[in-house]
Formats: C-alpha cells, sequence, structure tokens
C-alpha cells in the first residue's frame, strides 16, 4: 500500500470496516430455523459489542498516556543522573590550550 491514499480508498476502508460487520450481524440474526441455529455473534447486542470495545479503547490511551507522560520521562531522568554521575565520578585534569596542543600529533612527528 503506497503512504498516499485516495479519499476512495479510505471511504472503501471505512465501508469495509463498518457496514460489512453490521450487515453480517442483521443478516445471521434473520436466519430461518430458531434460535438453536442462530450464531453465537448473531445473538450479541451491538450496543454490547460497542460499549465493551469503547471500554477497551478507554484503558488502553489512558495506559498508554499514562506511561508516556509520567513513567518514561521518570525513567529518562533517572537514566540520565546516572550517566551524570558517571562523568563527575572521572578525576579532573589540568586541561591548558599547551597540554591539547601537544597532544595532536604534527607532520613532522610522522
Amino acid at each position: 500500500m503506497s503512504g498516499e491514499d485516495c479519499a476512495i480508498c479510505r471511504l472503501i476502508r471505512v465501508y469495509l470496516l463498518f457496514a460489512v460487520p453490521l450487515l453480517a450481524l442483521v443478516g445471521a440474526s434473520t436466519m430461518e430455523g430458531g434460535d438453536a441455529a442462530r450464531l453465537w455473534i448473531a445473538r450479541v447486542e451491538l450496543i454490547d459489542i460497542l460499549a465493551w470495545g469503547a471500554l477497551v479503547a478507554l484503558v488502553a490511551i489512558t495506559s498508554y498516556r499514562a506511561y508516556d507522560e509520567y513513567y518514561l520521562p521518570r525513567r529518562r531522568l533517572r537514566a540520565l543522573e546516572a550517566v551524570k554521575q558517571s562523568l563527575d565520578s572521572f578525576p579532573e585534569e589540568d586541561v591548558t590550550p599547551d597540554k591539547v596542543a601537544s597532544t595532536i600529533p604534527t607532520r613532522d612527528d610522522a
């Protein structure tokens, strides 16, 4: 699939996502043979499916947002402070421009 979808492709996808399962539920509920012959999905109320789906989506989105906004920054801050402590534990040397210049190899040294 390409990254840029046309409006008709999106419309078809939405139709397949919502209309086809709804039509299957309606069609399965009109099947002959009484209650024993009906599929289990035909006995499920559509509003129940939507309600449970909304509840699952709410819990999933809230959990992700809590992880993203509270847990992840604290974990990153702890990692950053650990790196800062490890860098602070190095002994500080007297770094002067003369010492730095003397450590750089020149053409005459080669």
